[in-house]
């Protein structure tokens, strides 16, 4: 059986930056992140668009930013609801208010679902 996963590479955060590039999530439905090994130690934000050219912050129904407790060299599982909202995606080292610069470059990958149950 052929693997359903899709892998991408990228966002990428360039060095002493705290928002990552832009990355396409349409093939499938985003399930795994992948971190850095070398990340400085920050939470991970989102930020999400339907088209690629306009970005919003990512925030739940209450109101809150959704940032992930992540740890550095790890694979991080993606909530179904969350992957189901990403088309195009940006990552930011820690939140919005409070970004925290990275080091040096950060590239990150994201593993995608291809299979149709994954969605439901």
């Amino acid at each position: 059986m052929a693997s359903q996963l899709l892998v991408v590479n990228g966002p990428i955060i360039a060095a002493g930056e705290s928002l990552s590039s832009a990355v396409d999530c349409s093939a499938g439905l985003p399930v795994r992140i992948t971190m850095p090994a070398d990340w400085t130690a920050a939470g991970l934000s989102f930020q999400m668009s339907s088209d690629g050219n306009f970005f919003n912050d990512c925030f739940d129904s209450t109101g809150h930013e959704i940032v992930m407790t992540v740890i550095p060299g790890t694979a991080v599982p993606i909530p179904v609801h969350w992957g189901n909202m990403m088309g195009w995606v940006k990552f930011r080292s820690g939140p919005r208010e409070n970004p925290v610069p990275q080091e040096a470059k950060r590239d990150f990958s994201i593993a995608m679902s291809k299979s149709p149950a994954a969605a439901a």
